[in-house]
C-alpha cells in the first residue's frame, strides 16, 4: 500500500453525480415513508378507528380488557354504562345482549365511524381479534343484559329440514338463493337511533352458522326476532347449516348464472337463445330466397310481344 509522502496532502475525490443523486434519494423517500406513518390516520369524530393492538393489551389485566376496550370505542355512542345516549340505543333493553353484541362484532358492523351511518356488514372500523370480541362481550354481559345468549350450533345431518324452514320464513326476504331482496323503507325501531332507514334485506351466503344463529335470535335491523317458542335450537340449527350451504351450493344443473334463479335463466333463454335463431333465420332466408338489395326483378313481357336484345 503506497503511503503519501510527508508534505503531500491527499485529495478527496467528489462522489459521481449518480451516486449523490441516489444517496439524496433514498433520503427523500425514508423522510417521506416516516411522515406518511406518522400522520396517515383517518380521522373520527372519537377513536374507534385505531385498531386495539398488543400494547392496549398487555398495559391492563385480561379481565379488564372489555371494559377498556368499550370504554375507547363504543361508549361515547352507548354510554359508559350501556345506558344508551342520543347517538346510539340502550343495550339492555329487548333482545340487547351477548348474542346481540357478540353479532354486530363478529359480522363487524359495529364499531362504526359516525353515528348515523348505516350498519352493514364490513363497515367497522376496527377489526376485534376474537379474545377481544369475547372480552367485550364478556365484560356487557355483567352489566345486567337480558337478551339471550350466544347459541350453540350443532350441524344436522341433512339439509332438507333446514331448506324447508329457511324457504318458509327467510326466502321472502333474503331470497331463495340467500342473494338479499328489496324491503320498504321503514325502521323496526323508529326510536332508535340506527342511522337511515334499511331498504334491503342483505345477503346471507357470505354468513358462517353462528352469525345465522344469532341473527335469527336477536333480530338485527328490520328481521323480525324468532325466539325459542317459533323456531327450537335444533331448527336455528338446521337453518344455520343450510345458510352455510347456500354459500357453497353443489349447482348439480350446470352454470349457475349468479343464483338469482328465473330472472338469469329467463335472460339467458330470451337475449342469447331467441337472438341465436333470428340469426339463423335470417342468415337461411337470405341464402335461399331474398334478392340482393338495389335489383328489382324483370316485369314478365305479354304473349306476343318482342324484346329487344
Amino acid at each position: 500500500m503506497k503511503r503519501p509522502r510527508p508534505g503531500m496532502r491527499r485529495v478527496t475525490r467528489p462522489a459521481p453525480p449518480l451516486v449523490r443523486a441516489a444517496t439524496s434519494a433514498a433520503f427523500a423517500g425514508l423522510f417521506l415513508c416516516v411522515g406518511a406513518a406518522c400522520t396517515n390516520r383517518p380521522p373520527g369524530p372519537y377513536h374507534a378507528a385505531i385498531s386495539p393492538g398488543p400494547t392496549a393489551e398487555s398495559a391492563v389485566p385480561s379481565a379488564d380488557v372489555g371494559r377498556v376496550l368499550f370504554l375507547r370505542d363504543c361508549a361515547w355512542c352507548h354510554g359508559a354504562s350501556i345506558e344508551g345516549t342520543p347517538r346510539g340505543p340502550d343495550l339492555r333493553s329487548d333482545t340487547k345482549g351477548p348474542a346481540d353484541v357478540d353479532f354486530v362484532l363478529r359480522t363487524r358492523r359495529m364499531p362504526l365511524r359516525r353515528p348515523d351511518d348505516p350498519m352493514r356488514r364490513g363497515s367497522a372500523t376496527t377489526k376485534y381479534s376474537d379474545a377481544d370480541r369475547r372480552a367485550i362481550v364478556a365484560y356487557l354481559a355483567t352489566l345486567g343484559q337480558q337478551g339471550p345468549p350466544i347459541p350453540k350450533v350443532a350441524k344436522p345431518p341433512g339439509l332438507a329440514h333446514g331448506a324447508e324452514l329457511y324457504l318458509a320464513n327467510c326466502a321472502a326476504c333474503h331470497s331463495a338463493t340467500g342473494i338479499g331482496g328489496t324491503l320498504s323503507a321503514a325502521q323496526k325501531d323508529p326510536g332508535a337511533a340506527s342511522g337511515p332507514p334499511e331498504t334491503f334485506a342483505p345477503p346471507v351466503t357470505s354468513s358462517n352458522g353462528i352469525e345465522v344463529a344469532e341473527a335469527i335470535r336477536v333480530g338485527p335491523g328490520t328481521m323480525p326476532v324468532f325466539g325459542p317458542e317459533t323456531l327450537s335450537d335444533d331448527d336455528v340449527g338446521a337453518i344455520a347449516a343450510y345458510v352455510e350451504y347456500l354459500g357453497h351450493p353443489a349447482d348439480p344443473g350446470g352454470l349457475a348464472a349468479g343464483h338469482i334463479g328465473p330472472v338469469s335463466e329467463g335472460a339467458v333463454g330470451w337475449i342469447i337463445g331467441l337472438g341465436m335463431l333470428l340469426a339463423v333465420c335470417r342468415w337461411i332466408g337470405t341464402r335461399t330466397g331474398e334478392e340482393p338489395a338495389g335489383e328489382a326483378p324483370a316485369a314478365d313481357a305479354p304473349a306476343g310481344a318482342e324484346v329487344d336484345a
